[in-house]
């Protein structure tokens, strides 16, 4: 009887260790676990140096393209620090200096700012705000020549790059007069073959953004 009684003690004491030991080590491997991914989760936050607002005008009737970009811009987003990088993108909202125009030529640059900008009324600064991005599309509202307008433009992410791209035309902000002001004092340079001088409405956007991490 006393070999029995031993004998039950001892497979008890044996079940026992054998049940508590992988729950101890399951919760530690657990908790491992759960701390490594809140380690590994990336965080991205805007970084101006990153960023690059580009743009490409077109002259003549042939449509040649002539590239530009904004030296100065201030954005503030709406979230300081995200997961998805496409995130930080609604919300934002951005204020261009229409004088830190860049196109590679200095006499261009003064034209573009007196002629086009000085044309428009408010005409020291491009505002506007990114209202929502949905299935690869941001709404962006853009204000110019004291009207505010919503554009569509393509937004996508690449890990902690954000794009936006597309096209606009200054059209919908009564902007023809200003195309025109400009046209009319680079009439000579904005010739093609066919010796028609045009300066086109539309223009392409492009803006990339180097996220932090």
């Amino acid at each position: 009887m006393s070999k029995l009684v031993n004998y039950l003690i001892g497979a008890l004491l044996i079940a026992a260790v054998s049940c508590s030991a992988p729950n101890q080590s399951s919760e530690s491997s657990s908790s491992s676990t759960s701390n490594e991914e809140v380690k590994s989760e990336a965080k991205y936050s805007y970084d101006p140096n990153g960023t690059v607002v580009s743009f490409t005008a077109f002259k003549t009737t042939d449509k040649v393209g002539v590239g530009g970009k904004f030296l100065e811009f201030d954005v503030t987003p709406k979230t300081a620090e995200v997961s998805n990088a496409i995130d930080i993108l609604p919300g934002l909202t951005f204020s261009i200096p229409v004088s830190s125009i860049e196109t590679n030529d200095k006499g261009r640059n003064g034209k573009i700012v007196q002629y086009f900008f000085g044309t428009l009324v408010n005409n020291e600064t491009i505002k506007g705000e990114v209202k929502s991005v949905s299935n690869g599309k941001a709404t962006v509202s853009i204000t110019m020549n004291d009207m505010t307008k919503d554009v569509e433009l393509v937004a996508k992410a690449d890990k902690n790059v954000v794009v936006m791209k597309g096209s606009i035309d200054v059209a919908t902000w009564n902007g023809l007069d200003a195309i025109n002001a400009l046209n009319k004092v680079c009439y000579d340079l904005h010739k093609g073959a066919d010796g028609q001088s045009k300066l086109w409405s539309d223009v392409e956007l492009f803006v990339k953004a180097k996220l932090a991490q």
